[in-house]
């Protein structure tokens, strides 16, 4: 039987393909960071966490972080990210991390204008909660497998 040319075996893709695969699979959990997009994820961004498919994110946490230049923080974006991160297994802890006028926050090196803001305290709780997801996964993962 031919299998039709759109279908990739895995010792046919390309050298960093097997490379970015390797690396989402050796992960114990994920940090996920995206501008919104027409009020959605990047097709992109989707796209390349949806190329690899559930079992290399499978029974791991993650951590959403979005920003826009708007005021809404890409917050409409992180809806449409949770539901792709639950689908592919790799399921979101409840903190969001969302910045809003991203150009008023941080300078163009990506360091903070104003390291105090209110905005920029919303990622060490995400943070705390995605580590203490990623060491109870592991432990599960470890002792009992993947279902």
């Amino acid at each position: 039987m031919r299998v039709p040319t759109f279908f990739m075996s895995a010792d046919s893709l390309p050298e960093k393909t097997r490379e970015m695969q390797k690396t989402i699979k050796d992960a114990d959990c994920y940090i996920v960071v995206s501008p919104e997009y027409n009020h959605t994820v990047p097709p992109a961004l989707s796209s390349l966490m949806g190329h690899f498919g559930g079992s290399n994110y499978a029974c791991k946490p993650s951590g959403i972080v979005t920003y826009s230049p708007g005021p809404f923080a890409g917050q409409r974006a992180a809806m449409s990210i949770q539901v792709l991160c639950h689908e592919l297994g790799c399921l979101p802890v409840s903190k969001l991390c969302g910045i809003p006028t991203v150009a008023d926050l941080f300078e163009v090196d990506g360091s903070p204008k104003d390291p105090e803001d209110r905005m920029l305290k919303q990622l060490p709780a995400l943070l705390d909660q995605l580590e203490w997801m990623a060491v109870a996964m592991k432990n599960q993962r470890e002792k009992t497998g993947v279902p």
